[in-house]
């Protein structure tokens, strides 16, 4: 496919913005379309409410895949979570290109031969830098980063403790060693949020006060403050990974 083509990429909802929250907030997918590509000039979003049971498309459907976050856990006993991991490994096997974000980063590495494990250095909430360890092909702007690492909203209490075969991790900070993995030039997972506003993450960790702590709660609203984003940045290399030619995986 051309670099010029619109591409018809799948959004797989693992959750949503609470009805309530919408009119301030968005909805999932207006935030990854908004962040993405507004004007749908070369990436357009159809969502698929995969957490609330509806049917997963073929593989071949679409041009590619992005699968949202989630308040799930990627290991726990539900039927659509099983039913994703599947379709995750159905897109690998037919190099259909899939970029998970946070929890669809950790469903990724959990249905490929990875593990996502309950972290043992607890919740990441606020702001956290990565260092990008291995460069790719379609990490095509390093300009406004801080040499080579980047920052992003980050809000997870799972890792991916373990890489699935096949797979490299290309971004880490030592709270998260797997910030960042690929699998050839079929999937990419990415454990922060570039589609998050400081101003949500603000909102979700006024939500979670109670479960995070209090010295947490304040450390997210300092980097929140302190630090800059590079979402922009990252966006542009989801984009342009799913727009680079496929060639497989090994």
């Amino acid at each position: 496919m051309a670099d010029t083509d619109i591409l018809k990429i799948g959004l797989l909802l693992c959750d949503d913005v609470a009805p309530d929250d919408q009119p301030q907030y968005g909805t999932y997918t207006e935030m990854f379309q908004n962040s993405l590509d507004p004007d749908a000039q070369s990436i357009a979003l159809e969502p698929i409410r995969c957490f609330e049971g509806e049917t997963l498309p073929v593989p071949e459907q679409y041009d590619g895949y992005v699968i949202s976050g989630s308040r799930y856990s990627v290991y726990e006993d539900r039927f659509w979570i099983k039913r994703l991991m599947q379709f995750v490994r159905d897109c690998w096997d037919q190099n259909v290109k899939m970029v998970g974000i946070c929890f669809g980063h950790q469903l990724i590495a959990h249905a490929l031969g990875g593990k996502t494990v309950k972290a043992d250095a607890g919740w990441g909430f606020g702001i956290q830098s990565a260092a990008v360890t291995e460069k790719q092909p379609w990490m095509t702007n390093f300009g406004d980063l801080n040499g080579d690492h980047y920052n992003l909203v980050v809000i997870h209490q799972d890792q991916v403790l373990e890489i699935p075969p096949h797979f490299r991790a290309v971004a880490k900070n030592d709270f998260c060693p797997n910030s960042m993995i690929v699998g050839g030039n079929t999937m990419l997972g990415i454990q922060g949020h570039p589609e998050f506003s400081k101003e949500f993450c603000a909102f979700r960790a006024e939500f979670r006060k109670e479960t995070i702590g209090q010295e947490l709660y304040e450390s997210t609203l300092h980097s929140l403050a302190e630090k800059d984003v590079h979402a922009g940045t990252i966006l542009g290399w989801v984009d342009s990974f799913l727009h680079q030619a496929n060639g497989g995986h090994p």
